[in-house]
């Protein structure tokens, strides 16, 4: 007797949940489950069922890859061509819509999941610094009244004109300028003036030793005077301090003082139309392409890197920068810390010195398990899933289901995600409370194997 009892309650407990699944979909119900989605495969079986008749009527896929341009899955049919349906049996992805101002309130941000099999082994927080030899001082060349044309902070291209100088001390060069070269042309004139008299003497067989004295007198004062203007000119050179002469038909002059190379401005020592001395400062400028991160790490637990990711916030993304790093060899005796120094290649225009920059440590010949590090603030709990917010275009999220691992150093393995897609890393907790609730219907898709997203209406 109790064996048959026994018996009976075990089937019964076998074709329970299968009963239920089959009610919730004869009742059409659509929600966020707080369970783990179904298998892949799974999920593209049950993503129409048989039960939904919509006559002569076809949903198109927008597949973005070469080959699948054009196809369309119709209602009641799976999709069926040779690709997956993401990682880690992710099923389908919830779709959140997002306007542009939430976007501002919520202070949202994203970063692009890196490339390559990677292991993560140590992530710090570092600064955006100016090195000493990558600041550039303008000084006043020449006493005078002086006109600004850029303010601080302002990013500036080699060549642009950063202030004027109008001195009075440079149009008495200019004057000492031309007159010796004045009396250099009349000399030039009088020496041509003599050896015409003397070519017509010559020729009628008569020597004048007068003019030819003359003629001697008049050589060794042009040599004299072209020695002067090589001194005028030195001196006007010198006056300028590098800038640049610009000459008016009025006869007014002015000091042009040029970038010598793309930077910023990062401060202005002088008033608008104030009175400069020689030498005074005016501008300092630092040159954005000589700026580098520097960040510390503690010398008695060093970890074993061989390469070096930089990131730095800009605008509303985490902006991954290449280049090239450099450990110090020698350890600071007052913090026991070594200076890790990461130069980029470019910086994103606007970039300020000081910026907060994270730098993230990888071993490229330790074993990876094919989990990729993210920022523990990518993750979000929605029930019992760890699932992450990916941007598919601007203002909308799909929500994927991801395997997280353990946590270390606000970065946490993960496994689901594919290199290049863009994940939601300040803000993503606030999506999960605008994701659909029971009964409403949702807008969902599909990720592929290469990382694309793919939209269709969950009927």
């Amino acid at each position: 007797m109790n064996t048959h009892l026994l018996i009976g309650l075990a089937a019964a407990l076998i074709t329970w949940p299968q009963s239920s699944a089959a009610a919730a979909q004869d009742n059409g119900a659509t929600s966020v489950s707080n369970a783990p989605h179904p298998p892949a495969d799974e999920a593209a079986e049950n993503h129409h069922p048989e039960g939904c008749e919509h006559a002569d009527h076809e949903h198109e896929h927008a597949h973005a890859e070469a080959g699948h341009a054009g196809e369309a899955h119709e209602h009641g049919a799976a999709c069926t061509e040779d690709h997956d349906h993401g990682q880690g049996g992710q099923g389908d992805a919830v779709i959140v819509s997002v306007d542009a101002r939430s976007r501002h309130i919520l202070n949202m941000q994203v970063e692009q999941v890196p490339a390559g099999n990677r292991t993560l082994v140590h992530s710090l927080y570092g600064y955006l610094t100016t090195p000493d030899h990558a600041v550039s001082a303008y000084a006043m060349p020449c006493a005078g009244r002086i006109s600004l044309q850029v303010k601080s902070a302002q990013q500036v291209r080699k060549g642009d004109l950063l202030f004027t100088v109008d001195s009075p001390a440079l149009y008495e060069q200019i004057a000492a300028v031309e007159s010796v070269r004045a009396g250099l042309d009349r000399c030039a004139e009088e020496l041509a003036a003599l050896q015409e008299r003397l070519d017509g003497l010559r020729g009628a067989g008569v020597r004048n030793s007068s003019l030819e004295e003359q003629q001697r007198f008049k050589k060794a004062e042009q040599r004299q005077l072209e020695s002067d203007l090589r001194t005028a000119e030195a001196r006007l050179k010198a006056q300028l301090g590098g800038g640049e002469l610009q000459r008016s038909d009025d006869g007014s002059a002015l000091l042009l003082v040029r970038a010598q190379h793309d930077g910023t401005v990062r401060n202005v020592g002088v008033s608008q139309g104030s009175w400069g001395e020689q030498g005074a400062p005016v501008i300092t400028m630092s040159n954005t392409a000589a700026m580098e991160i520097i960040g510390s790490l503690y010398a008695g637990n060093m970890p074993h890197f061989t390469a070096v990711r930089a990131l730095v916030p800009v605008g509303r993304e985490n902006r991954h920068l290449t280049g090239t790093w450099r450990l110090a060899e020698q350890v600071d005796p007052q913090k026991l810390t070594r200076t890790l120094y990461f130069t980029p290649d470019e910086l994103p225009a606007g970039v300020p010195a000081g910026q907060l920059c994270r730098l993230d440590l990888y071993d490229e010949q330790a074993e990876n398990d094919g989990s990729i590090a993210v920022p523990d603030s990518a993750l979000v709990k929605v029930g019992v899933d760890d699932v992450v917010f990916v941007e598919i275009s601007e203002g909308q999220y799909a929500m994927l289901k991801v395997h997280a691992g353990t946590s270390r150093r606000g970065m946490t393995p993960v496994k689901g995600l594919m290199p290049g897609q863009r994940i939601v890393v300040k803000g993503g907790y606030e999506l999960k409370y605008i994701l659909p609730g029971e009964g409403q219907k949702k807008k969902a898709g599909h990720f592929h194997a290469d990382g694309k997203f793919h939209e269709g209406e969950d009927h």
